[in-house]
């Protein structure tokens, strides 16, 4: 099995070890990755034919795509020329689109804080019917990046202006600021689960100074979890939780492209062999069922 890592340059530099974890481990279950950057590649459609080139050169097509790079478009254009793509690029698209994900989340009976779907092209502080303070969160933003609390309007507005991009949530802040739960999937089975916390900062992001410890997940909280799993053909993901007053949780995102120094710090498994072994085993269940 002959498989690409894709990731944006400036990601790969910063989670360079565990791109390498992959790579590494890879070769002992017989497959072959390489890792291979977005700036690299350039998506052709010559008449009716797609194609993708690396470095100038038409690229053989790849059984499968790791795609780290939160860009559906790449996605779409491997899995049209015949590779599989994990993440798929539906999932891709929707998870990292903030408003969207909410919509499909929330219209299964899940709940998160109050939240308006907003763009900057037509948004009226008119309408703005929520209470202070308000969480800002561009749309397509991760990592804890583009997310403010604003305690006024004018805070507001000033935040507005100065997003990456039109598409913005606007969320009242939770009970517990600070404070999120982090869940890890694999296909359809739960993996793991962390506490993220910061004392200093509403955002609890790992990568912006926060701490983490394992967390168990409560029944009641497993049948939330699997309630948004049954929505979504996921490959591996994060699924983002804050919580209410009385500690229940409340959806907040999913993550695409999931960080995992959490699950290096608290479990003894590595993440990548699980992922690899899930890719390994799908690859070999649809090559049986195409026969």
């Amino acid at each position: 099995m002959r498989g690409i890592l894709l990731y944006n340059r400036e990601d790969f530099y910063k989670n360079k070890w565990f791109a390498e974890r992959i790579v590494d481990n890879a070769k002992q279950l017989d497959m072959e990755i390489k890792v291979i950057l977005t700036d690299e590649i350039n998506l052709i459609i010559d008449s009716d034919k797609l194609l993708v080139t690396h470095r100038g050169e038409e690229l053989l097509k790849p059984d499968f795509v790791i795609n780290r790079s939160r860009d559906s478009v790449i996605g779409y254009h491997f899995q049209i020329i015949g590779s599989t793509v994990f993440n798929s690029p539906q999932i891709t698209e929707v998870c990292n689109n903030k408003a969207r994900t909410h919509q499909i989340v929330n219209s299964h009976g899940i709940p998160s804080v109050k939240t308006l779907i907003c763009n900057r092209k037509y948004f009226s502080p008119s309408y703005v019917e929520l209470k202070f303070p308000i969480v800002i969160k561009s749309s397509s933003g991760h990592g804890g990046l583009e997310v403010y609390k604003v305690d006024c309007m004018n805070e507001l507005l000033d935040k507005i202006s100065i997003l990456s991009e039109d598409g913005f949530i606007l969320q009242e802040l939770c009970s517990n600021p600070g404070k999120d739960i982090r869940v890890y999937v694999i296909g359809k089975e739960v993996i793991a689960s962390v506490i993220r916390y910061s004392i200093e900062d509403f955002r609890a992001n790992i990568s912006l100074g926060g701490n983490s410890s394992v967390y168990n997940l409560s029944e009641k909280d497993l049948e939330i979890v699997n309630k948004i799993i049954n929505i979504f053909n996921f490959d591996f993901v994060g699924i983002d939780f804050i919580l209410d007053s009385n500690n229940n949780l409340l959806f907040n995102e999913i993550e695409d492209v999931v960080g995992t120094r959490a699950l290096y710090k608290h479990y003894n498994f590595d993440i990548t062999k699980k992922f690899l072994e899930y890719i390994k085993n799908e690859l070999t269940k649809r090559k049986t069922n195409n026969k």
